[in-house]
């Protein structure tokens, strides 16, 4: 098998992308191979078309912090392969991933299971976790929620951040569609959180928790943030959740961020984290609440990663989330110019997209993100946007000619793929990461 992680990892990567078919029946037969481990330990699942990864990461860390053994499994990593599986918040270790992948790839190899990368890597956490015997999973889904491969687990807590158009090719075409696909994850008797649902498909959204006989804790209705206020960088904001005969208020909760949006997954993931040590008759901390959130970022969304100047990232690919993502930096950088750096996948919204930054009147570089066969290119760009936009080969080119525009003043921002943003960061960051 296997000699080196390297050896793992490329393996992995070179299992086919896409799924043959819209069912389960491969993952549960493969999981089946280890005994079901993903019914092992109790789990939290978390969706959204925005939001879901840094809800994921904030409810792990709240649970540490707590005392809980805590798995936490996310997709894509931005640096290395490792962050996809945590373990009490730090990335499975090269050893560990080396063995759980021999383990697997052979029995099923001797079972003639062929899965897809996402199937393969899904497979590997769950067995994993299993084998750590931790307390709870965190599993953010990789897309949509009914048919998406991680939804073999019975979730005690579910988290719902957003409901927007992306993927419709896969989980599309309409909005409808995508609000069905990502309520799949609803289960029997769970307690289900929502963030932001389009009160169009809120509908969706209620049948399937009273058909579940689940229930629901909604934005804007059970959860509410009374008041919220932005500073320098930081957030204070109150807390207030009510449930059948439940009241929880926390006031004055801090948090470094530039965008409300960081505002709402935070609430999201406090109150998943807070439901479930409820479920285990264990009293949350309001001080360790506390605590973590003042020290919380997620790598790669609204991530200030210099000062001077000043070079923001964040990993926005569709319109929603670049309508929050030009909030954001209105609210925080007033009146300053904006040089913005963008490389996109080609099967995402960019028209919609382009139309938002038009409005916004920042200054616009497309570029091309290097060796990503999906990446929009140069020609792709302008036969939908037109000959007239500003597209520079690289990022680091683009970024050079956006510092001497500047002269180092304003707000130097990458966003529109999670592949420029690694690659902007492991390039910028080189010396802080290693």
């Amino acid at each position: 098998m296997f000699t080196t992680v390297e050896q793992a990892i490329t393996y992995i990567h070179q299992r086919p992308k896409f799924h043959r078919e819209n069912k389960l029946t491969m993952m549960q037969s493969a999981l089946k191979l280890f005994d079901d481990p993903q019914l092992k330990f109790p789990s939290i699942h978390v969706t959204g078309t925005n939001g879901k990864g840094s809800v994921s990461h904030l409810t792990s860390e709240l649970l540490v912090a707590h005392g809980y053994h805590v798995g936490l499994f996310t997709s894509p990593y931005i640096l290395r392969f490792n962050e996809r599986i945590e373990l009490d918040n730090q990335q499975i270790s090269d050893a560990d991933l080396l063995a759980v992948t021999n383990q697997v790839v052979a029995k099923l190899d001797q079972s003639e299971l062929r899965l897809t990368e996402f199937e393969l890597v899904t497979v590997l956490m769950f067995v994993y976790f299993a084998e750590q015997q931790i307390d709870v999973g965190v599993i953010e889904v990789g897309i949509g929620g009914e048919h998406d491969r991680t939804n073999v687990i019975q979730a005690e807590v579910g988290v719902i951040a957003s409901i927007g158009m992306d993927h419709q090719d896969i989980i599309g075409p309409t909005l409808a569609d995508i609000a069905r696909e990502k309520a799949g994850i609803i289960k029997p008797h769970q307690l289900t959180i929502l963030g932001q649902i389009p009160a169009d498909v809120a509908p969706i959204v209620s049948e399937k928790i009273a058909a579940e006989n689940a229930h629901g804790i909604w934005f804007d209705q059970e959860l509410q943030l009374p008041k919220i206020k932005f500073t320098a960088g930081m957030v204070k904001f109150d807390l207030n959740v009510t449930t059948a005969g439940d009241h929880l208020l926390i006031q004055r909760l801090q948090m470094p961020a530039f965008a409300l949006w960081q505002v709402w997954d935070a609430s999201l993931a406090i109150v998943a984290a807070i439901a479930f040590m409820r479920k285990h008759l264990m009293k949350p901390s309001i001080p360790t609440v506390r605590k973590i959130l003042m020290n919380f970022h997620v790598v790669g969304r609204m991530e200030l990663i210099n000062q001077e100047p000043t070079i923001l990232l964040d990993g926005a690919h569709n319109p929603a989330a670049f309508r929050e993502l030009i909030a954001g930096v209105r609210r925080s950088f007033p009146g300053q110019q904006v040089f913005l750096t963008i490389g996109m996948m080609a099967d995402k919204d960019i028209k919609g997209v382009a139309e938002l930054l038009r409005r916004a009147k920042w200054q616009v570089t497309w570029t091309n993100i290097a060796n990503n066969p999906r990446a929009a290119t140069e020609d792709e760009l302008k036969e939908r946007l037109g000959s007239d936009l500003s597209f520079v080969e690289t990022w680091q080119d683009a970024l050079q000619t956006a510092l001497q525009a500047g002269g180092g003043e304003g707000v130097y921002l990458f966003a529109g793929s999670f592949y420029l943003i690694t690659d902007v960061r492991h390039f910028l960051l080189a010396d802080e990461d290693n």
